[in-house]
């Protein structure tokens, strides 16, 4: 458990980082050496825990699908998650999972883009804003796959155990998200601090 919530959280930190490493301090070698930070731990995870290589692949194909992965930086990490996961052999999850999960990442990337998009507005409030901009998307699809492992627990044999999360790992992705979102939130603070000492 404690393994799982560091290499989540770690992940989330790292992923952000690389982002704003590339997009505003304008940065590639910090931001590719953050990106390999991040898939390093993505991948400890990702070996152990089923849940952990569904939910980073289907995010990993789910950006792509949307365009996303267009920077060095991105490239590199994609590569690596993708070639070392296959070498080091998948651990089982559920392609249905798979698939949703996948969906769900996709759909908050082109809904991100709109919230992008009030925001240059000025019009960052609103329920669609707020769900975009947080990829709630994601997090629904997560947490269903979650309760529904719950019910497993109490409904041995239930038909469905086949495409279900344990129900930790929620909390697992809700921490990875709000490091992701702690880094975007605080990196200009943080970047201006370092840049003054």
């Amino acid at each position: 458990m404690i393994f799982d919530i560091i290499c989540f959280s770690l992940s989330g930190i790292f992923m952000k980082l690389s982002d704003e490493l590339m997009d505003v301090s304008h940065n590639k070698f910090l931001s590719v050496l953050s990106d390999i930070l991040c898939v390093i731990v993505t991948l400890l995870v990702s070996v152990v825990n089923g849940d952990a290589a569904c939910i980073f692949l289907s995010i990993l194909i789910g950006t792509a699908f949307a365009h996303k992965v267009d920077s060095i930086n991105h490239i590199i990490a994609a590569i690596l998650f993708v070639v070392i996961l296959f070498i080091s052999g998948f651990p089982h999850f559920s392609l249905i999972c798979l698939i949703v999960c996948t969906i769900a990442a996709y759909i908050d990337e082109r809904g991100n883009d709109i919230s992008d998009k009030k925001e240059k507005e000025g019009d960052d409030t609103g329920f669609i804003y707020t769900f975009f901009k947080y990829r709630y998307t994601m997090k629904l699809a997560v947490l269903a796959f979650s309760v529904i492992g719950i019910a497993n627990m109490y409904l041995p044999g239930s038909m469905f155990m086949n495409f279900s999360f344990n129900p930790l790992t929620f909390i697992y992705f809700y921490l990875f998200d709000i490091c992701y979102e702690f880094v975007g939130s605080y990196y200009n603070t943080i970047n201006n601090t370092f840049k003054k000492s």
